[in-house]
């Protein structure tokens, strides 16, 4: 390895709580609402935990459908993005060392594993071609749903070209023909070949600072532009995610282990986040929204982020995640859940 960190003095804020492999599904009401706006330019972002505040009595709404797409059939493609990725680092955390390996794994795992289980099944009550301002797809003629498939990871890249830094989103977005974050989803979707059902999740090297209106952010999802009619490329961006510390999600359901439960229990929870929204609300391009979110722009992560975090097994492998917001729980009514029929 090249490059060796420390993160003790960052995860010292950090509040662990042991958990199980197999946990009790959660059906929450309580949905929570972004302190700061959940759109800045071109990205629908997700704020660290501290800037959520819970919403369950003042604002309990549905997602609403606007009339635009879905990703019916999700794909993922992963690309590891920065020449520390493929050189190498470690971050010695307590009787553990995370590596560059150890954290492809546990991405590459999560992805691997995670269609067909319940809680991405919560995405398949939604579709494309619903009366515009619907709350549900019931009866709509030529409705086309969200699928659940039971393998979504389509391709891995490690791409050693160099990362700016810091990266600062409010810039990024404000100029949108010369964002690298962007340009690098477009370089992905070269690589792989494109999809309108994809999302190319952008995994930034340690050290990307990720910043908008002053405050840390842990990931984003967007859209890159329409050249000639066509569709954008679907992407999420995430700097290195543990790095951001508690309020990213490190160690806020497990306890650390060598598989990476405590550290990346920030990487499964922020990753299934932005995976969520980008398959229900993926056109996101100069800020439009057209797929499934609320009256205050937000979406199905966006509505129960940092809220109810828990296990869910995946092919006798557990990973931390959040609920996703469902509008046909509790009766109709919508609540947080982990799988459609909780």
């Amino acid at each position: 390895m090249k490059s060796t960190r420390s993160h003790a003095t960052r995860l010292g804020v950090g509040v662990a709580t042991v958990a199980t492999a197999v946990m009790t599904p959660l059906v929450a009401s309580a949905t929570v609402t972004p302190n700061l706006s959940p759109n800045v330019g071109s990205a629908h972002i997700l704020w660290t935990a501290n800037q959520y505040t819970s919403d369950a009595q003042t604002d309990p709404n549905q997602l609403i459908y606007h009339g635009g797409t879905v990703e019916t059939k999700p794909a993922v493609y992963l690309v590891f993005w920065g020449p520390e990725w493929a050189s190498g680092f470690s971050f010695p955390v307590g009787s553990y060392t995370y590596t560059n390996r150890t954290a492809e794994t546990y991405l590459r795992d999560f992805f691997g594993t995670v269609g067909g289980s319940p809680w991405a099944g919560v995405q398949t009550q939604y579709c494309e071609g619903a009366a515009i301002g619907a709350v549900n797809c019931n009866g709509a003629l030529g409705a086309q749903f969200v699928q659940n498939p039971s393998s979504m990871l389509k391709g891995v890249w490690v791409d050693p070209a160099a990362v700016p830094s810091p990266i600062v989103t409010t810039a990024l977005v404000e100029n949108t023909t010369n964002d690298p974050v962007a340009t690098e989803a477009l370089r992905a979707s070269q690589h792989f070949g494109y999809s309108v059902n994809a999302t190319y999740v952008i995994l930034a090297q340690p050290g990307t600072v990720a910043t908008a209106y002053g405050s840390v952010y842990c990931a984003y999802h967007s859209e890159t532009g329409h050249a000639l009619g066509a569709r954008g490329v679907r992407y999420a961006f995430m700097p290195y995610v543990p790095e951001q510390g508690a309020g990213c999600g490190v160690d806020s359901v497990n306890q650390n282990d060598a598989f990476g439960h405590g550290y990346y229990d920030s990487y499964s929870i922020v990753a299934g986040h932005e995976f969520a929204e980008a398959v229900t609300d993926p056109d996101n391009y100069n800020g439009t929204q057209d797929g499934w979110n609320d009256v205050q722009t937000n979406e199905n992560g966006d509505k129960c982020a940092w809220t109810g975090l828990q296990n869910i097994t995946l092919r006798g492998q557990f990973y931390a995640i959040q609920p996703l917001w469902s509008n046909a729980a509790a009766g109709g009514q919508g609540a947080c859940a982990v799988s459609l029929g909780s």
